[in-house]
């Protein structure tokens, strides 16, 4: 099933959600026409030490005795079960990335520019472990090519699959079909965080199935509060808006390819 969200309070009634066809532990996100979403989960991800943490090579602000993020583990863990049995902590998340006074953000490279998102690890512990973990190569995620496990930079290179303007733009699924996702689901984390223009939220298919599919919001989209995980807010909002304007087809996908180039976790100082 395809990560579905009914969005009520719009004319057209628009699925906001992930695809999944999640059997057994690896859960990928499916699901009927035209969806794309926002977030949910099940057992998967878990975080805990609160802290904001990162760095990125050269993006975010880096000053001082702040150096860029190393380029991460590539690393073949082999088929069976998720290998973190479901529990992945914020410390593993952010072990080995370069101190720095800064906010704990994620740098989104993309084809109409960059857009940076700070995180909310103290007010959504998992949802922040599960993003950045997998932007750094430190969550083990199932390649849905061989279905082993590996340890590397998930996000790189991955297209927003799923743009609708005047709404959001949503990626993180490694199939770009919207059916595709990490192998595992988590928890949801629902806070008093709420949805603003800029809101960075998992896609999902139904409560507690968060994965890797993301979406940012172009607009206020209060209708989604308390069924999705927040967990940051991003900017610019001239670069989001340039996204959502992309052309699309009638399933909500892009004609031409919008990739997410690279993504980088920083604490570097503003």
């Amino acid at each position: 099933m395809r990560y579905l969200a009914p969005i009520a309070a719009l004319v057209l009634h628009v699925p906001l959600g992930c695809d999944d066809d999640s059997s057994s532990s690896s859960s990928s996100s499916s699901s009927s026409s035209g969806g794309g979403g926002a977030g949910g989960s099940t057992s998967g991800t878990g975080g805990t030490t609160s802290g904001t943490g990162g760095s990125t090579s050269g993006t975010g602000g880096a000053t001082g005795g702040c150096g860029p993020d190393d380029a991460g583990p590539d690393e073949v863990l082999g088929p069976g079960a998720d290998p973190t049995g479901g529990v992945f902590t914020l410390a593993e998340a952010l072990e080995g990335l370069p101190e720095g006074d800064g906010p704990l953000r994620a740098i989104i490279t993309t084809e109409a520019g960059e857009i940076t998102c700070t995180l909310e690890p103290d007010l959504v512990p998992n949802g922040v472990a599960n993003f950045v973990g997998l932007a750094r190569g430190r969550r083990p995620w199932q390649d849905p090519n061989t279905n082993d496990w590996v340890k590397r930079r998930f996000y790189d290179g991955l297209i927003f699959h799923r743009i609708i303007d005047d709404f959001m733009i949503q990626g993180g699924d490694p199939l770009g079909t919207g059916y595709g996702g990490p192998g595992y689901q988590f928890n949801d984390e629902i806070t008093t965080l709420v949805h603003a223009p800029g809101t960075l939220a998992y896609a999902n298919s139904g409560p507690n199935s968060n994965g890797s599919q993301f979406y940012i919001t172009e607009i206020t989209t209060d209708w989604l509060d308390g069924g999705y995980t927040i967990f940051g807010s991003c900017e610019p909002m001239s670069v989001i808006q340039t996204l959502a304007a992309t052309p699309t087809d009638g399933s909500d996908k892009p004609l031409t390819d919008v990739h997410m180039v690279s993504v980088e976790i920083t604490r570097c100082p503003l």
